[in-house]
C-alpha cells in the first residue's frame, strides 16, 4: 500500500472513530435524560422489596422501586437536587419537573404509593454514600440523607463528607462509625445484589423507576409517572 493510500486509510479510520464517539455521547445523553417518558412495554417485572429502604405505608396500593445512583446527576435531578440538569431538561420540555419530590407529595404522603430505593451504578463513584445511607436506615434517617447526598452528588464517594452529611441531619455519628466498621461487608453485598436485580429486572441506566412492575426509564417529567400511578390507582 502506497503511503498516500495508507495516510487516507489512517484518516478514515480516526474519521470513523470520532463519528463513533459522538454518537455513544448523543445516545447517552438521549437515554439518560429522557423527558418524553412513559412505560417502556406492558410487562410487569416482579420485584421484591428486600431489605431496601422505604418510604410510604406498607399497605399503599401501588409500589414504586426506583434504582438509582447518588453519584448521577439525572438521578440528582429527578430527586430535585440539581437545577442544572433539571433546567437543561426543562429547555427541551418546559412543563418538566422532578418526578420524586412529586411522587412524594402527592401519593406517598397522602397513603397511596410507597417507594423503594434501590442501587444501580448509573455512574458508580458514589459507594461510599450508599454505604453511609444504610447505615443511616437504621437510624430512620434515610431519606433525609437520600436530599443531601443528592445535594452535592459529585462527592459522594468522598466518606468525610457524606458523614458530615449525617451529623448535619442529628445522626448519631458513633452509632454510624460501628455501623460502618461492623456491617461493610453485609452492606457491600446488599449492594451488589442490588444491582444483580436491576440487571435481572432489564435496568440499562439510572434513573430507573417501576410503577406496580412497569418500567419507566430516565429521568422524566413527573407528569409522565403521574399518568402511570393515577392508571395504576383506578384500575
Amino acid at each position: 500500500m502506497s503511503e498516500e493510500n495508507i495516510k487516507k486509510s489512517n484518516a478514515i479510520w480516526k474519521y470513523s472513530a470520532f463519528v463513533l464517539v459522538i454518537l455513544l455521547i448523543i445516545g447517552a445523553f438521549v437515554y439518560f435524560g429522557k423527558s418524553n417518558g412513559g412505560v417502556v412495554n406492558g410487562e410487569r417485572v416482579q420485584i421484591s422489596v428486600g431489605n431496601s429502604p422505604i418510604l410510604g405505608q406498607e399497605s399503599a396500593p401501588v409500589t414504586i422501586v426506583l434504582f438509582s445512583d447518588f453519584s448521577c446527576p439525572y438521578c440528582a435531578a429527578a430527586s430535585g437536587q440539581n437545577e442544572i440538569v433539571a433546567s437543561s431538561l426543562r429547555q427541551r420540555d418546559s412543563s418538566w419537573k422532578a418526578p420524586v419530590s412529586g411522587i412524594i407529595r402527592d401519593y406517598v404522603d397522602s397513603g397511596k404509593a410507597k417507594i423503594v430505593f434501590k442501587y444501580y451504578p448509573g455512574h458508580g463513584l458514589g459507594q461510599q454514600a450508599h454505604l453511609v445511607s444504610l447505615c443511616l436506615n437504621e437510624q430512620g434517617l434515610f431519606w433525609k440523607f437520600h436530599d443531601g447526598a443528592f445535594a452535592d452528588y459529585e462527592s459522594t464517594n468522598d466518606l468525610d463528607k457524606m458523614k458530615a452529611i449525617a451529623e448535619e441531619i442529628g445522626a448519631d455519628m458513633s452509632l454510624l462509625e460501628k455501623c460502618l466498621t461492623d456491617n461493610q461487608q453485609k452492606y457491600t453485598k446488599e449492594l451488589s445484589d442490588e444491582i444483580d436485580e436491576g440487571k435481572a429486572a432489564g435496568v440499562q441506566g439510572t434513573p430507573t423507576f417501576y410503577v406496580n412492575g412497569l418500567k419507566i426509564e430516565g429521568a422524566v417529567s413527573y407528569s409522565d409517572i403521574k399518568k402511570v400511578i393515577d392508571f395504576e390507582l383506578n384500575e
